[in-house]
Order: C-alpha cells, then structure tokens, then sequence
C-alpha cells in the first residue's frame, strides 16, 4: 500500500461501542443465512460492487505479503475467492487454509478450487471465534467481508494473533460508510434500498440476508476504530487504506516479534 494512502491510528485503551445493534444476528441465525444465500452469493456480490470485489481481494492479497511456499489462512472464506487468489499466489509448494462456518458456502469453495486445479487449500469448517489452527501455524492470515458477521470482533483478532508467525501479518478486508457527500447518499440509497431489492430478484429466499447486510455496515466500527480494534487484539503496526471512495477499507496489523 502506498504511503499516502496509509493512515495510520493511535492505540485508545478506551472500548468501541457498536453502532447499531440493529445489526446483530446469533451465530446460528447467521450460519444458516449463510448456508442459505451460498448459490446466489457471488452473483450478488458483483452487482453490488460492479465487479471491483475481485480487485479488492487482489490489494488484500498482496498486503498479505506471501509467495511461493507460504502457509496463509484465510478466515470467514465463504466461497472462497480471496483463498483462491493466495493459493495462486504461494503456488503448488504453498498452503491455503479456508476456514468458514457456513458448509454451504464451502461447498461452492471446493468446487471452485478443483475447476481451478488449485489443490493447496485444505477447506475447513470452523468458528472464527475459536479457529481449529494450531498456534504459530501460517505466515499471514486475513479475513475479507467477513468480520462484521461475527459475534466478537476483538476475539477473533486475537485468534488470528495467535495462528499467525511472529512477524507475520494478519489483514482485513470489510465494507465500511462514507462519512458524507454525495458517495454517502447514494451508499445509503443502495446499500439500504437497491441492495435488498436486487437480492430479491436474484433469489427470493436471499432477501432476509441482504436486508440484514446494511444493517451489519451500520454498527460496524469505522476504520480508526477497527484499528484500535486490532491494537488490542495485540497486533502492531497497524494502518489502514479505504478504497472506491470509502465504502470498503482495507487494514494490515503486524503480529509482534517475541
């Protein structure tokens, strides 16, 4: 990430509130909306984001900062795109953990991988909360539009923390809300109108889902306090980048050397 675009937050002892809990779901309500919205959930995430996911997934993985022969986890994979793009990057030497609580959306993971002959992802079912990784296990790890969803956000830092190197990296990908202007009126008219529009006719059973997705935006910490967040996880070094305008930020923690 280049410099001027970095933006670098202070550690703050003080907690970050939610936002909105409007936007919270217990994890087994948000298991099956996962399990269920698994078909339909690549086609939407392109016309939510005019195909640019797939960029965004990119910078991710090359914040990551792993080539060949790296061992990288990706958590909250759901249908694995980000995993995909890692194993192209560590090469056939290399390893990819993908790690989701959603067995449907694993499902459309696996199928991914075998029509791409990426055979280095070992896909595996798992809380992110309580990650089924030994410590110390991967060079780096990340987590793409997915943290949001779960029930603690500092507590699966931690986890991250803990199965990552000393000196490797742990990086999160997450949509965020623009502050103001013109982006931020058409952001709330989309995300909060079009979207559960669009995943109505996409799929009927979908809507509940991208009703709730707005919702989940809403209450998630902005990005200086996601990284005060990853302050407290333990990691270090922490900055962040936002991306089409401000709508998705990207933020790169260094786990410390012991």
């Amino acid at each position: 990430m280049s410099d001027e675009l970095e933006r670098r937050p202070e550690p703050d002892p003080r907690p970050v509130p939610a936002r909105d809990d409007r936007g919270t779901l217990p994890p087994e309500r948000v298991r099956a909306m996962f399990d269920r919205i698994a078909r339909p959930y690549d086609t939407m995430n392109r016309l939510m984001t005019a195909g640019l996911d797939q960029q965004w997934r990119r910078l991710a993985a090359d914040a990551a900062g792993v080539g060949a022969g790296a061992s990288v986890l990706d958590a909250c994979c759901g249908t694995g795109d980000l995993s995909l793009e890692l194993a192209r990057r560590v090469g056939p030497s290399g390893e990819v953990i993908g790690v989701d609580f959603s067995e449907g959306m694993l499902e459309r993971a696996r199928a991914k991988a075998a029509a791409a002959g990426l055979e280095q992802i070992e896909w595996i079912v798992g809380d992110a909360l309580a990650l089924p990784v030994p410590t110390n296990r991967v060079a780096a790890a990340t987590v793409a539009f997915g943290i949001r969803n779960v029930a603690d956000y500092e507590t699966a830092f931690r986890e991250l923390v803990r199965v990552v190197r000393p000196g490797g990296t742990v990086v999160c990908l997450e949509i965020t809300t623009p502050d103001e202007g013109i982006l931020a009126t058409f952001y709330k008219v989309w995300f909060d109108g079009l979207v559960p529009a669009v995943g109505r006719l996409v799929d009927r059973d979908a809507t509940s889902a991208y009703s709730y997705l707005p919702a989940s935006v809403r209450r998630f910490p902005d990005p200086p306090q996601l990284g005060e967040v990853m302050y407290r996880a333990g990691l270090e070094k922490v900055r962040f980048r936002t991306l089409a305008g401000g709508i998705v930020a990207l933020h790169v923690g260094q786990v410390p050397r012991r």
